[in-house]
């Protein structure tokens, strides 16, 4: 790849060895540009040009635009700084898919000009004219270059010349002076390592505080005999009238046919209420303690050996009621034992129902009362705890000297 860098003004020859006899720097001329093409191997095919210049003489510029282009090579044509003038005429050597320039780059594009000193000397109205003629072909030509180059409309591009200001990159890319911007590269190496080990710390902090959590969790579950999060179920446990807990699988709200519920039986509830749960499901909620039992009489068996086997049954249903209401007279005493009264478990069912100790928090009430502080014709004017004790000590000795003296008189 052959790498040309302008970064100085486009001189002719003669203005260039003029300078350079001075023991001044002189800029770029044809000569250098076509000397640069000549020593390009043949197998090389791409040319990078590396633009930071103010443009000059268009002679010269024009014969480096087509020198550089009758090369036949890829030619890339970068904006590092500036590009001004006929410089941005150099910029069309390369098509514009391989036109760039950095983010902070200006272009200029202007009709052009003749210099002041050009005028110093006597000329006549046709030498103006002439002069005219030559600047208005040449403003022609480097206009129908920009239009073919840039595919821009002719009048926009003729009305940015008529400017003659510094556009940027962003307003360059519009006229299709440039194709794309080049983002700086350290720049964005930089930012992502540090994007990707910032993103990969991360990720490697977040694995090992839920590998720590885990392991606590496990490790508690393990003490409470469960093996997992799963054989967690969240409830209230609610008291019946007989003291017995009916766990509901609810954390708030009034127990519903349908909840999970354990365990399995018909319960008095102290608002009145029986809740009937079946194969671990509430199945019935009744607002009535009554009862339903006995024998459906379609199956009671007939005649005289029925008779004896109803009333075999019948002693066998007693047995198990006095067997039952003993465990209801110790049910009773245990519930007594713990003096909770049906008011007691109605007012803790509510608050469970409302949401626990949660809800209680929330609504109660964090005023705690001033001290009290002493006072009176004893107290101390700041109420110190050590002067308000001995005040009262002095009084109470005062009393009972009083009464010593009453005894003795």
């Amino acid at each position: 790849m052959a790498v040309l860098k302008i970064r100085s003004d486009i001189q002719t020859q003669d203005e260039k060895e003029f300078l350079e006899l001075w023991g001044m720097t002189g800029g770029v001329t044809y000569n250098d540009i076509a000397d640069f093409c000549d020593n390009i191997p043949e197998d090389d095919n791409t040319i990078d040009v590396y633009l930071h210049c103010n443009g000059g003489s268009v002679l010269e510029g024009w014969g480096m635009y087509d020198r550089l282009r009758a090369t036949g090579k890829e030619i890339t044509c970068i904006v590092e700084g500036k590009a001004a003038s006929m410089a941005t005429i150099l910029l069309m050597a390369a098509p514009k898919e391989r036109r760039k320039a950095y983010k902070n780059a200006s272009l200029c594009v202007h009709n052009p000009w003749l210099p002041n000193w050009a005028l110093d000397y006597a000329v006549t109205a046709d030498d103006l004219e002439k002069a005219a003629k030559e600047l208005r072909e040449s403003q022609d030509k480097m206009l129908d270059l920009y239009v073919e180059r840039c595919g821009c409309d002719r009048e926009e591009m003729q009305a940015l010349m008529n400017e003659d200001k510094y556009i940027d990159t962003d307003k360059a890319m519009e006229m299709g002076l440039i194709g794309s911007v080049i983002a700086p590269i350290s720049a964005s190496k930089i930012d992502n390592n540090f994007i990707n080990k910032k993103q990969k710390k991360m990720a490697e902090d977040k694995n090992k505080k839920v590998e720590v959590k885990a392991s606590i969790v496990d490790r508690v579950l393990a003490k409470l005999g469960i093996k997992s999060l799963s054989e967690l179920e969240c409830g209230m446990d609610l008291s019946t009238t007989d003291g017995q807990t009916l766990t509901i699988e609810r954390e708030e709200g009034e127990p519903q046919v349908g909840d999970k519920a354990s365990p399995d039986g018909e319960f008095n509830m102290p608002d009145g209420k029986v809740i009937i749960v079946k194969d671990g499901v509430i199945t019935e909620i009744k607002n009535d303690s009554g009862a339903s039992g006995g024998t459906d009489p379609k199956d009671e068996p007939k005649g005289a050996k029925g008779d004896a086997e109803r009333i075999v049954a019948l002693e066998n249903e007693i047995t198990e009621l006095k067997a039952k209401v003993e465990e209801l007279e110790q049910a009773k005493a245990q519930a007594l034992a713990n003096a909770k009264t049906a008011d007691d478990l109605r007012i803790l069912n509510a608050v469970k129902i409302a949401g626990g100790e949660k809800a209680l928090a929330k609504i109660s009430s964090g005023y705690v009362p001033p001290r009290r502080e002493p006072s009176g014709k004893n107290a101390s004017e700041k109420g110190d705890k050590n002067d308000w004790a001995a005040a009262v000590e002095a009084k109470k000795a005062a009393i009972r000297d009083k009464y010593k003296r009453k005894g003795t008189n």
